[in-house]
């Protein structure tokens, strides 16, 4: 099985680090790709500038979202994925919000997870185990955007 690719949208270079340790805790393998903002995710699902060498930016099996991000924000983001891409991507939602509002606006932009972050690291692991499901086994399409 080859590694989990999985594009992460955050602006905190503290949670991804903490983010790939926890994947790595969890024996998790996977190739992740960080951009800092919505917009940044858009070129790089479309190929874009810099991200048009799939070899070096791979398509992604899942997408990690930050819901508070500079420029375009995760909530535009799941809009244009979901509403305008043309593409089937599973979205997990990690944010620090823990409000009923964001949760439900996320979940019916089309997140199929929202997750508070972690204040502890083995919880961390827990749900970076869990994201086995989402694995090169459904998700290996090489998906374009026109």
């Amino acid at each position: 099985m080859r590694p989990l690719r999985i594009l992460h949208i955050e602006d905190s270079e503290e949670d991804l680090i903490l983010f790939g340790r926890a994947c790595e805790a969890a024996g998790l393998p996977a190739v992740f790709q960080s951009v800092e903002d919505g917009q940044e995710a858009v070129s790089y699902l479309k190929g874009d500038g810099e991200f048009r060498d799939r070899k070096q930016h791979p398509f992604p099996d899942l997408i990690i979202l930050d819901l508070n991000l500079p420029g375009m924000g995760g909530l535009d983001f799941l809009h244009w994925l979901k509403g305008e891409s043309g593409l089937s991507l599973p979205v997990l939602v990690f944010t620090v919000s823990g409000s009923p509002e964001d949760k439900s606006k996320a979940l019916s932009a089309g997140a199929e997870g929202y997750f508070i972050k972690p204040k502890d690291f083995e919880t961390f692991v827990r749900l970076a185990e869990s994201f086995r499901k989402f694995g090169a086994d459904g998700h290996d399409k090489n998906n374009d955007v026109t």
